[in-house]
């Protein structure tokens, strides 16, 4: 959803077929970025939850291992291409520029921005500036161990979102409901085994209900419409959908648990980094040439560079898990001598 997006809204190809529906393509775009953020909270949180629950405590340090090293080494590799091609005067970027977006803040209003080309981190700056906090609340926060307080949280959350951009405070509300979509993703980690059950069962008419209402919200509401209805009825509405894929139908099955899809998935990350890169408004005609060159560089780092890291990340985070525990055992033992 957002490379079509990027491709048919901002990538200077023309369709003239397309041209009455930019505006939709551009909504449906960022409600692929909103389908990641919930993803995102429910698969981070729900390992964050399973270690809670398995040794009575969360290994801060183990975590920021894990982020660090999925996360950095390639967004510093296409930064890095950014700079080399930005100092040939290949492209327009600037060292300021790439700073904000590897400091994850290109969320913020600067003035000189992240340009195009680092532009797309946005989203990783809502995800980075979350995570250093939320990991926090699930061990100092007792809101958090109740899906149902949790839940009445962010539908207060939800309505201040609303509230702060009718009243033209704008940047605030749309952080703010970024973060809502974090949040459920995590709240829905939380949820009872068998509430998630019973939305796994969801039946494939319901759950292709769900998704058709969605795109009609991106389709057919007003704009300022559709941005309250997003804050306050997008969130449930993605965690069915994403929640309740009913992979019990065969047909549906094959589609979501296809190997080369899973295969996609992996290598998401690097698509996303550097699709940005060949999408710009100079590309036209190639982009296609481009994207399907981005995915095969994409399966070569994945192969030669993320999985390495990912193996190198798992051994750090278990050794610092393995310290942790001796720690506390042993702090266990001079509390109780005898």
């Amino acid at each position: 959803m957002v490379i079509q997006s990027h491709v048919f809204v901002y990538s200077g190809l023309t369709i003239n077929s397309l041209t009455p529906f930019l505006d939709q393509l551009d909504r449906l775009g960022e409600l692929g970025v909103l389908v990641f953020f919930v993803i995102s909270g429910f698969v981070i949180c729900s390992g964050l939850v399973a270690e809670k629950s398995r040794t009575g405590r969360v290994c801060l340090s183990a975590f920021y291992v894990r982020r660090f090293y999925r996360i950095i080494p390639p967004l510093w590799l296409y930064l890095s291409c950014l700079l080399i091609l930005g100092t040939a005067g290949i492209i327009e970027t600037s060292p300021q520029q790439a700073l904000t977006s590897a400091s994850f803040l290109c969320n913020m209003p600067f003035p000189d921005g992240c340009s195009w080309f680092a532009g797309h981190t946005w989203t990783l700056a809502y995800e980075e500036q979350f995570y250093l906090l939320f990991p926090l609340l699930i061990l100092f926060v007792p809101l958090i161990n109740n899906s149902l307080r949790f839940g009445i949280a962010i539908g207060i959350l939800a309505m201040g979102s609303v509230l702060l951009n009718r009243t033209g405070h704008l940047f605030m509300g749309e952080y703010l409901m970024y973060f809502i979509f974090l949040l459920s993703g995590c709240c829905s980690a939380l949820l009872p085994k068998n509430i998630i059950s019973r939305i796994c069962q969801m039946h494939a008419a319901v759950w292709l209900s769900v998704i058709a209402l969605l795109l009609v919200c991106v389709g057919y509401l007003p704009g300022e419409i559709e941005k309250q209805v997003k804050t306050l009825f997008y969130p449930p509405l993605i965690l069915l959908m994403v929640l309740g894929t009913p992979v019990q139908t065969k047909a549906i099955a094959l589609v979501f648990k296809n190997r080369l899809l899973c295969y996609l998935g992996r290598i998401s990350y690097t698509v996303y980094l550097w699709q940005e890169l060949v999408t710009g408004n100079y590309v036209g005609g190639l982009t296609f040439v481009y994207i399907a060159a981005v995915f095969v560089f994409a399966m070569l780092s994945y192969r030669y560079i993320e999985l390495p890291l990912q193996r190198k990340a798992t051994l750090i985070s278990d050794g610092l898990k393995a310290a942790a525990a001796e720690a506390l055992l042993s702090e266990y033992k001079q509390d109780r001598p005898y």
